[in-house]
This record gives structure tokens, sequence and C-alpha cells, in this order.
């Protein structure tokens, strides 16, 4: 199940978001920068307030890549659950060598290394953390007003991301100016943590948290578990989410003359679902199209392809894997062959249904 992130400044907002459902409670002060930390004081007195019912985070703050420096940050925190340390932009050695002067705080509280979106991420670290004992790894943004994650990576590599943490033994974590669409968008991923902190306030990121704001996140994650939809077709014909001649360059084709160039391919997607109650109001109530887009791009960025069957093939068992889905229509035409399209369409249902 993916867990509720919720960072707060203090133990009045802990209570608030404790309320509203959060899994995990992440000190930070967002006036001080992307990693902002509270004082050892602040995060006793949230320690207290929560005593126990969920974990508690704390970042270390927004540091210099020094050793020496991130490392006493995080002794001031390990009464903490989890600490978490920011790879700000720096060399390789640089991170290297506070990765390393950490080692000996892992087995005193959880060590939790943030990659930043838009700060040079280095994934391939991800072994030296789960080598040097780090409980898990997130990927956050330090520029809150350059756009959020997803402006700066691509839905391929934030799943490589979550993937590769996993089969490392780290829990895994997505963070950065998210807002409610990108919920069901980034549970399709399956990390551990989605985090907010803007989301769950009543404006900007610096404004208090709202209790509105935590329960409605809240009651996204849920819905985003496809595990947690029962699967009971009705007579007669659901609603359709439709994705029309939608046409993304990539490499396709069998012959040699179609290897290592890309070409447009076009791809309509139906896809039914149970009707929509008249009373849907958030994305919690819906089935996102943003989901299908996700997935024609991922078959987009993998490489080459021999056969547009095969795209549709998958697609469509992607789609059906979220057992929202009823039945699902896929077209994936190649355009560039002389006549206006060729290609394929086919119909899956799933199991059981109508």
């Amino acid at each position: 199940m993916i867990k509720l992130l919720a960072s707060v400044t203090g133990p009045h907002e802990a209570g608030i978001v404790l309320e509203g459902g959060a899994d995990l409670v992440d000190l930070k002060d967002p006036a001080k920068g992307a990693l902002g930390a509270v004082s050892p004081q602040v995060l006793a007195e949230t320690m207290d307030m929560v005593g126990g019912r969920r974990p508690v985070s704390a970042v270390a703050g927004d540091l210099p890549v020094l050793p020496d420096v991130v490392r006493e940050a995080v002794e001031a925190r390990v009464a903490a659950d989890f600490v978490k340390i920011g790879l700000f932009p720096a060399s390789r050695d640089a991170r290297l060598a506070v990765i390393e002067a950490l080692r000996p705080l892992a087995n005193r509280t959880g060590l939790i290394a943030v990659f930043f979106a838009d700060g040079d991420p280095d994934f391939s670290l991800l072994p030296v953390l789960a080598e040097a004992g780090f409980r898990g790894a997130m990927i956050d943004t330090i520029g809150k007003s350059s756009g959020r994650l997803m402006a700066h990576l691509s839905m391929t590599a934030l799943g490589d991301f979550v993937r590769h943490a996993r089969d490392l033994g780290l829990m895994s974590g997505l963070a950065g100016s998210l807002e409610p669409p990108d919920v069901p968008r980034l549970a399709v991923l399956r990390p551990d943590y989605l985090g907010f902190r803007g989301a769950l306030t009543t404006g900007a990121r610096d404004a208090p948290v709202d209790i509105a704001a935590v329960r409605t996140i809240r009651a996204l994650l849920p819905a985003s578990e496809a595990s947690d939809h029962g699967v009971e077709p009705v007579a007669g014909r659901g609603d359709r989410i439709l994705v029309r001649d939608f046409t993304v360059p990539m490499e396709i084709g069998a012959y040699d003359h179609e290897r290592g160039r890309t070409q447009k391919v076009r791809f309509s997607v139906e896809a039914e679902i149970a009707p929509i109650g008249a009373d849907a109001r958030s994305m919690a109530d819906i089935y996102s199209y943003d989901l299908i887009l996700d997935a024609i791009r991922a078959l987009a960025a993998r490489g080459h392809t021999d056969l547009v069957e095969t795209l549709a093939v998958e697609l469509a068992e992607t789609v059906l894997a979220d057992a929202r889905i009823r039945e699902v229509t896929v077209r994936v035409e190649k355009l560039e062959l002389g006549p206006e399209a060729v290609g394929i369409e086919l119909t899956r249902r799933r199991a059981g249904g109508r």
C-alpha cells in the first residue's frame, strides 16, 4: 500500500495530519528551503505529541555537501524514526564522502537519502546507499516554483528509480510540488510513499496545513491501488475513457531500414469503466486518462519494437492491470509507410466480465 508522507512544521500541524490520515509525519520548515530543518526541540515536542502512533521523520537541513556538517546535523536528530539527507548538487566524490560519513549512524535512525529532480540526481548511488545501511531514498525538487516533479523527470525515469530501490531493499518515495491529479499517475509506479506539503495547505507551501486538504489526498491513495478495487461488472454498457489520435515518435518496425530512426505512431484507446456516479467530485471518483497517456509514453521511451501488434497487446494489458477497467480497445497505427495509416486494432476484456 502506498503511504502518505505529510510535511509539517511542528506538533500542531502534526496533530492535523494525523487526524487526516497521514502515515508518516515529516518535519521540515518550508521557509528555510527544500529541506529546511526544524530545531531538535521542535522534533522532541512533535515526537511527544505523536506518541508513537505514526513514524516521524526529520530533515537534516539545506546543507552543503560536507561530511562533518551533514553528520552533525543528522546526529542532532537521531531521535526521529527517519532522518532525510539531501544529496544536493555536488561532485560524485563529495556525495560519496557524505554517505560514508553517515554509515555509523545507520543503526541509530533510519537514513533516507533525498535526490533532487532539478539538482543533478545521480541514481547510480542507490547501491552505495543500500550498502551503507540507508533505509530508503526519495526524489524531491529544490525549486518549488520551477515546476513539479514530473516537469523534471519522465514517468519512465521515476519508474526505474522505484524499481531499482525496491530491488535493493530500499524504501522509495516521490515528492516535489505534487498535486491531487498526480496521485493516480504516480501510484502506478508503486512507491512506498508519496510526499506532500503544498497540496495539504490552504494555499501556498508555507501556508498552514488544512485538514480538508489532507483528507482529499488521503482519499486518493486507496483509490489508486488497483488491488483495492473489486471488479463487479454490471449489465449494459459502461462509461468510456477516451484517448484519440495521440501521436508519438518512436522506434518501430521489423525491417533493417526502420532501425536506428523514429517514425510517427498514432495511438487511440477506449477504456470501459463502470458508470460514474452523479456524485463524482474529485480525482478519487474517476479513472484518469493520464494513466493511459503515461503508458503510451513509457512504450515509446523503452527503445525499438518490431511490431505494432506488440505495442497494442502490451498497452491493453497495462490498461487492464487497473481493476477499474472492464474492457479496452487499442488502435496502433504507423503513419509513414505510404497509406495514411497501417496498423492494428484489438479489444481485450477482463476475465469474468460480461
